[in-house]
């Protein structure tokens, strides 16, 4: 136990929460976003992986950011098309959102063996480029406090640090901007902004495609920092423990983070348990993040169905 303890305070395991966490806050906001449209992108899974694929193949011929830009405009197209699909073709966005989920499973295997030549695991044969950390050893300079500073803010991901910075941009844009409430209210309570003259669709439309551009950074970020390259099935249920976390953070974007951390920290713990606890099966470990997963959607459909009653109750 001490020796767990003394893993979890050491600046090692906190720059591994920052790097599991990045990936996974991305995906919180754009589900997020469409959540309060109204519109759940359940195919942030499968748009992840796409773009992850993306972004290592472009990386291979173009400047990293050329490829982070990929990865985003892939994201956004396939926000595009699960739009089209249920708000022009009027297709549960669910199923709509699961298909895609499908189609990058099989899609992106297929696409990488023709990348590489006929391998269907890995793109260990592409010399793929990394995103850039951000060095600020600078701080160790400053008394007292320099070294903590630099031990726990340096080697950080340029788009972790874009992530915290996208968590401000939303809070603002929800709670401060027109657009914000009319995107809150498109997810709440439609025929109200619709009455007002506001396309409730184009509102969604938009919501979808911002989920995918966010998908699209966390892929880029999986494949081109956390990991360099592309592995089958990388993702790994991130999309999925995503949608949790927009329950959990109570669908607020600080939440959101906070939420995002919290699957950061227990993902980083299946990474270092392994090696001072052996004789904990290595499966358990790694299933941890998922449970907490099951049992953040439990709270929330409790704090719902609680919410619920209370409602009936006073309505009574």
């Amino acid at each position: 136990m001490i020796d767990l303890l003394a893993a979890m305070f050491s600046y090692a395991f906190f720059v591994t929460v920052v790097r599991a966490s990045t990936p996974l806050l991305f995906a919180t906001l754009g589900g997020l976003i469409s959540d309060l449209s109204g519109a759940l992108n359940v195919a942030l899974e499968g748009m992840m992986l796409i773009a992850a694929l993306t972004a290592v193949v472009v990386s291979v011929y173009a400047p990293w950011y050329v490829a982070v830009g990929a990865a985003v405009l892939i994201g956004s197209l396939f926000g595009g098309v699960i739009a089209f699909f249920h708000l022009k073709l009027k297709a549960d966005i669910i199923l709509a959102g699961f298909a895609i989920n499908i189609l990058a499973a099989g899609g992106t295997v297929f696409a990488l063996s023709i990348a590489t030549g006929g391998d269907k695991g890995t793109s260990i044969n592409l010399a793929s480029k990394a995103i850039p950390a951000l060095d600020l050893s600078f701080l160790s300079a400053i008394p007292v406090i320099g070294g903590v500073l630099s031990g726990m803010l340096s080697g950080h991901s340029l788009l972790s640090w874009l992530a915290v910075l996208s968590v401000a941009v939303l809070w603002f844009f929800l709670y401060h901007m027109p657009q914000g409430l009319w995107l809150r209210a498109v997810g709440e309570y439609p025929a109200s902004p619709q009455a007002a003259g506001i396309a409730v669709d184009k509102v969604r439309v938009w919501a979808l495609v911002a989920s995918g551009a966010f998908a699209g950074l966390g892929g880029a970020q999986l494949a081109m920092f956390n990991y360099i390259g592309f592995t089958r099935d990388m993702t790994a249920g991130r999309g999925f423990i995503a949608l949790g976390a927009v329950l959990l953070g109570a669908r607020h974007p600080v939440g959101a983070m906070l939420a995002a951390l919290l699957f950061g920290v227990f993902e980083a713990l299946s990474i270092v348990m392994p090696g001072i606890f052996a004789w904990i099966p290595a499966e358990l470990v790694v299933s941890i993040p998922f449970l907490v997963t099951v049992f953040a959607l439990f709270l929330f459909s409790y704090r719902a169905m609680r919410a619920r009653r209370q409602a009936e109750a006073k309505s009574a």
